[in-house]
């Protein structure tokens, strides 16, 4: 099992539009082959800190929706939309679950 964690670091006020993307984005991952469940959660402090967190049961499954990401614009416009929006570029990060327990 694999897990997909981003976070992204927004400009003050950019926020809200911020999510709305990522919220299009955590359905894009669910609707991807092999992902699980994906989620996106706002940090309490603070606010302008934002992650989404997906779970693939396999490792080409994740693979696959990155390559589709990068090379399909309407699957990458939203995602690219956001480097306005944010202070850095976000942290992408896949880990592998070696103990489920």
């Amino acid at each position: 099992m694999f897990v997909r964690f981003s976070r992204y670091r927004f400009r003050d006020g950019a926020e809200a539009e911020g999510l709305e993307i990522l919220r299009r984005h955590v359905a894009a991952l669910r609707a991807a082959d092999g992902c699980e469940d994906a989620w996106v959660a706002q940090c309490q402090h603070p606010s302008t800190e934002l992650i989404v967190v997906a779970r693939f049961r396999h490792e080409t499954s994740l693979r696959a929706f990155e390559g589709r990401l990068r090379s399909d614009p309407s699957q990458g416009s939203d995602f690219f939309s956001l480097m306005r929006l944010t202070t850095q570029p976000p942290e992408l990060t896949a880990y592998e679950i070696r103990d489920p327990a």
